[in-house]
């Protein structure tokens, strides 16, 4: 075979992977939406372990960032309040088959969390199940713009539109 044959055939084999490689799938508009949670946040704000009880200081930090081929937000949080410190991981996403946003973590307590999330008017609500052994909670979290850059986020606990209480408020301001 000749060199000229050789390259012939490296450059068949070669191209179409380029080519392959440059037209894979990319993020749409909605998946795009999710960089309003992407950033490293310092939080402060209130929390309390039952509706009945008064609410105490909370602090922390969240990092969310794009994981990578950038169809979801991956977010290590850390908080500290009067019930001591909770770690979680979370990642959200897009179900476009569901037109919804989906999220799914896990924390150093063992909860496992998983939900669906919407976006209206610049307000975003997810509904979540929270499952810690053999215990279920329904949680809903609203999340807002605030000035600054900063965002806001109020956590009810609950099971119908009801019955629901306010456990947390936060607000996120953009770390340096």
């Amino acid at each position: 075979m000749t060199l000229e044959k050789i390259l012939m055939v490296l450059y068949l084999c070669v191209v179409p992977f380029f080519i392959f490689a440059e037209e894979g799938p990319k993020p749409g508009p909605e998946v795009k939406k999710l960089s309003f949670y992407v950033g490293k946040w310092n939080e402060t704000g209130e929390s309390r372990a039952g509706s009945g009880e008064a609410f105490g200081k909370l602090s922390g930090h969240e990092l969310c960032e794009w994981f990578s081929g950038g169809f979801s937000v991956v977010c290590r949080e850390s908080t500290v309040d009067s019930n001591g410190t909770s770690d979680g991981l979370y990642i959200l996403a897009y179900d476009g088959s569901k037109k919804l946003y989906t999220v799914y973590g896990t924390d150093n307590i063992g909860t496992i969390y998983s939900g669906t999330g919407t976006l209206e008017n610049g307000m975003w609500r997810w509904t979540a199940e929270a499952v810690s052994g053999n215990s279920k909670t329904v949680m809903r979290y609203t999340f807002n713009s605030a000035s600054g850059g900063a965002r806001t986020m109020s956590v009810e606990v609950g099971g119908d539109n009801s019955s629901w209480s306010e456990l947390l408020r936060v607000t996120y301001t953009p770390a340096k």
